[in-house]
C-alpha cells in the first residue's frame, strides 16, 4: 500500500485517538509496559575462568517453588485440543487486532507478529545506538532468523527514524533448503529468504545450525567483515510439545550459542536483544548474569503483541561494554558449545552467583510468571463462559483500543514501496505454501498415541490421512500429467552448493509438510516396517508409452542418502548414454525428494527431453531424447561429485532460485504429494490387514 492510498484509514486512526476511552488507561499502561530492568552493583564479579563449567548443576528453591506454581497452571491445559485451545485463546488476546490493524493502515512488508514484537522492542528501548546514528552507518546480525520479519521490521523502523544511517545486514537460521534439518526445529517459510539468499549465512558445512563453533565463528567472521555490528537479534526457540513443562531446559543450550555468538560479534556500544523463556534455571541465571556484566543496561521485557499465556519475554541489553573483557573466557565458553558439557555442569557454580543477583531473578521470575497464570485462569474462566455476551463485547472493546493504542504509540506510518527491503516484492508474490495448518489434538492426545497399541496408532494415522490429508487439493488426479519444459536455446549454468553429506531425509522443499510427517511417522514405526517388508505393497509403476524402464533400487537401510542419491545419479547417466535421440525412458522409483535430485530432474527436463510424463504412481516418463548433449551437463555433476567428498559434499548443483519456482516447481510438489499420499494409504492399508489377524 502506498502513502496515497492509506488517507481514508488514517483518518479513520486519528478518530480512534480521540476517542479513546478513558476506562482502558489502566489496562494499557499494563499491557504496553511489561518490563523488568536489573539493578547492576558494582561489587559483583565475574568468576576465574577455571571455575567455569566445574560445578553441576543446581537449584534455587525459590525459583523451584515458582516453577512448579507455573506448570501446575499450564498442566489444566493438558486435555485441550491445541487448535481449539489457540483458536479461543486468539479471540482472547488483546493484541489480538493489531496485525490487522497495522496491515490496513500501514501494510507494511512481510508483516508477522514477530515483526509488531520487534518494533516494540524497538521503540520501548533506545536500540541504535549512539554511534551509528553518529557514523551514519551500521550492520546488524540476525541470528535463528527465519522467516525474516525481525529485518523488514528493522527496515521499517529505520526508515521512519534513521532514514540517513546506512544499513547493511546478515542473517542466519537453519537453513530450509538442506533436507537433513529437522522440521521441529526449523522454520520452513522462505518467503522473503527466497529472495534475499545472499544475506543469509548457513555457515561452513551449509546446515546453518547455530550450535556448531565452525559455523558459528564463519557467521562471526563474516558478520565483522561488512563493518561495525551495532545490533544483534536472537530469536531462536526449539520445538517443545512434546515437553512442554522444560521449555526453558530444552532452549538453553541454544539460546547460549546465541549470546556467545552475539557477544564476540558485536561491536563496543552496540545491542543485543534475544528471545527466552522462564527463569527458573541455573543456566539462565547464570547466561543473565554473564549478560549483566557485559552490557550496561540489561532489561526483561514482554511486548504486548507477544501472547499473553505463554513464557517468552526478550532480553533488550543495551551498550556493549566490548569483546576485550570476554576474550579471557572464550576457550571456556567454547568447550561447552553446542556439547553436553552445557547440559551437564552449570556456567558458573552457585556460590559465584550473589545473592542480591539472585533476589533480582526472584523477583524478575515471579512478575512474568505471575502475569502467565493469571492469563491462562481467566482463559479457562472465559473458556467456561462462553455464552456470557456481555464479557465477549468487553474483549471486542479492549481488542479494539489496544491496536489503535499501538499504531498511535508507536507512530507506525506506511514506507513507499522503494524503501522496503525488497521493493514491494512480497506484497505481489503468491507463493506456494508447503506447510499449511492441521490439526495436532491435545498434548494428552499426543501422549497417548505413543503408548497406544499397534492397531490403535495405525488406526490414528489412517483417521488423520483420510480426513486431514485427503481434504487437500494438492494432488494429480489424471493418470498421466505431460507438461513442456524443453529449452533448446536457453543455456543452465551449474551452480554447486557444498556441505554436511545427507544421511537421511528429515525435511523437504518438494512436499506438504502433513505428508511428509505423516509417510515419517509410519516408517518411525519399526514394527509397521517390518509387516510391510513382509507383506511388500503392490508396485504401483505403470507402464505408460513405449519406452526403456528403468527402476532405480531402494535405499539401502546401511546406506547415508548422500550415497545413495549419488548411486542414481551414476545408474542413471549409465542408461542415458546408451540412448538414441527418439528413445524415452520411464524412471520408476527415483525419489525428488533433495535438491540434489531436482536438480537432475530439471537438467533432464530443460536441456534432454522434449515432454515429461509426471504420473500419479511412483514413475517420471522422459518422452523423446532430443539433445543427447544435454547429458554433458549431468556428466559435469558427476565429476564435481567424485572430485569432493569427505566432510564437505556436493548438496545441489542449480540455485534454489531456479529450481522452486513456477511450473516446475509446482509439479514436483504435487507429483510428490499424489505418490506419497498414496504410498501412505497402501502401508496402512497393508499394515492393517496384517494387525487384523493379530491379538493385542
Amino acid at each position: 500500500m502506498h502513502k496515497s492510498d492509506c488517507s481514508f484509514l488514517q483518518s479513520r486512526h486519528k478518530y480512534h485517538k480521540r476517542h479513546r476511552k478513558e476506562e482502558f488507561d489502566d489496562v494499557l499502561n499494563n499491557l504496553f509496559n511489561k518490563k523488568f530492568q536489573f539493578r547492576f552493583d558494582t561489587e559483583w564479579k565475574l568468576p576465574v575462568a577455571d571455575s567455569w563449567f566445574t560445578a553441576p548443576p543446581w537449584k534455587v528453591q525459590e525459583l523451584e517453588t515458582l516453577k512448579s506454581r507455573l506448570n501446575f497452571h499450564k498442566s489444566q491445559l493438558n486435555d485441550f485440543d491445541i487448535e481449539e485451545w489457540s483458536s479461543h485463546t486468539r479471540r482472547r488476546n488483546p493484541a489480538g487486532e493489531v496485525c490487522w490493524k497495522i496491515r490496513c493502515l500501514v501494510n507494511p512488508e512481510f508483516l508477522t507478529q514477530a515483526w509488531t514484537k520487534f518494533y516494540e522492542c524497538a521503540c520501548s528501548y533506545n536500540i541504535i545506538p549512539n554511534e551509528a546514528v553518529t557514523d551514519g552507518k551500521m550492520v546488524s546480525l540476525h541470528l535463528c532468523e527465519a522467516p525474516g520479519a525481525f529485518i523488514t521490521s528493522l527496515n521499517h523502523y529505520l526508515k521512519l527514524n534513521y532514514e540517513h544511517i546506512e544499513w547493511q545486514w546478515l542473517a542466519n537460521t537453519l537453513n530450509p533448503y538442506y533436507e537433513g534439518n529437522s522440521p521441529s526445529n526449523m522454520i520452513s517459510d522462505d518467503r522473503f529468504m527466497f529472495h534475499t539468499l545472499a544475506n543469509w549465512d548457513f555457515g561452513e558445512d551449509n546446515t546453518g545450525n547455530l550450535m556448531d563453533w565452525t559455523n558459528s565463528q564463519a557467521i562471526v567472521k563474516n558478520a565483522t567483515a561488512l563493518g561495525k555490528v551495532m545490533l544483534v537479534t536472537g530469536d531462536g526457540s526449539i520445538d517443545c510439545v512434546q515437553r512442554p513443562d522444560a521449555q526453558e531446559e530444552v532452549t538453553s543450550p541454544l539460546h547460549y550459542c546465541e549470546i556467545v555468538t552475539a557477544l564476540q560479534a558485536l561491536s563496543e556500544g552496540g545491542t543485543l536483544i534475544f528471545k527466552l523463556f522462564t527463569t527458573f534455571e541455573h543456566s539462565t541465571v547464570s547466561l543473565l548474569y554473564l549478560v549483566n556484566h557485559m552490557f550496561k543496561e540489561v532489561n526483561l521485557y514482554k511486548p504486548v503483541t507477544s501472547r499473553q499465556g505463554n513464557s517468552e519475554v526478550y532480553a533488550v541489553c543495551l551498550q556493549y561494554k566490548g569483546v576485550a573483557s570476554l576474550e579471557p573466557f572464550i576457550p571456556k565458553l567454547k568447550m561447552a558449545y553446542g556439547t553436553s558439557l552445557y547440559e551437564n555442569a552449570s556456567l558458573f557454580t552457585q556460590e559465584d552467583v550473589p545473592d542480591s543477583f539472585v533476589k533480582q531473578i526472584e523477583e524478575c521470575a515471579y512478575y512474568f510468571s505471575s502475569l502467565q497464570c493469571q492469563v491462562i485462569n481467566n482463559n479457562l474462566q472465559a473458556y467456561l463462559m462462553q455464552n456470557n455476551i456481555a464479557f465477549n463485547i468487553d474483549v471486542k472493546k479492549i481488542r479494539s483500543v489496544v491496536a489503535a493504542e499501538f499504531i498511535r504509540q508507536y507512530d507506525l506510518r506506511p514506507l513507499e514501496y522503494d524503501q522496503e527491503v525488497l521493493k514491494g516484492v512480497l506484497h505481489e508474490e503468491n507463493k506456494i505454501n508447503t506447510n499449511p495448518r492441521y490439526h495436532r489434538g491435545s498434548f494428552t492426545e499426543r501422549q497417548l498415541y505413543s503408548n497406544m497399541t499397534l492397531k490403535g496408532k495405525c488406526s490414528s494415522l489412517d483417521t488423520f490421512l483420510k480426513s486431514d490429508i485427503m481434504a487437500m487439493q494438492i494432488f494429480i488426479k489424471e493418470t498421466v500429467r505431460w507438461k513442456t519444459f524443453y529449452e533448446e536455446e536457453s543455456d543452465i549454468k551449474l551452480v554447486f552448493t557444498y556441505g554436511t553429506p545427507l544421511v537421511a531425509v528429515n525435511s523437504t522443499k518438494f512436499m506438504f509438510v502433513p505428508i511428509f510427517k505423516l509417510y515419517q511417522q509410519i516408517k518411525a514405526e519399526g514394527e509397521f516396517m517390518e509387516i510391510v517388508r513382509h507383506n511388500p505393497v503392490d508396485n504401483m509403476a505403470v507402464d505408460v508409452i513405449e519406452a526403456k524402464i528403468m527402476t532405480l533400487p531402494d535405499l539401502n537401510v546401511k546406506d547415508n542418502y548422500d550415497g545413495y542419491e549419488k548411486k542414481c545419479l551414476s545408474n542413471l547417466l549409465e542408461i542415458l548414454k546408451g540412448m538414441a535421440v527418439g528413445e524415452s525412458l520411464q524412471l520408476n522409483n527415483y525419489p525428488l525428494l533433495t535438491h540434489f535430485n531436482v536438480s537432475v530432474f530439471y537438467v533432464l527436463c530443460k536441456k534432454c527431453f522434449e515432454k515429461i510424463g509426471f504420473t500419479s504412481t511412483n514413475s517420471l516418463v522422459l518422452c523423446n531424447l532430443v539433445n543427447v548433449k544435454g547429458i554433458q551437463y549431468l556428466e559435469e555433476i558427476e565429476r564435481e561429485c567424485e572430485a569432493r567428498g569427505g566432510a564437505s559434499v556436493v548438496l545441489n548443483s542449480l540455485p534454489v532460485n531456479v529450481t522452486n519456482v513456477g511450473d516446475f516447481y509446482s509439479n514436483v510438489v504435487q507429483y510428490n504429494n499424489t505418490f506419497y499420499r498414496n504410498l501412505c494409504a497402501s502401508y496402512l492399508s497393508v499394515i492393517q490387514r496384517a494387525l487384523s489377524n493379530t491379538v493385542d
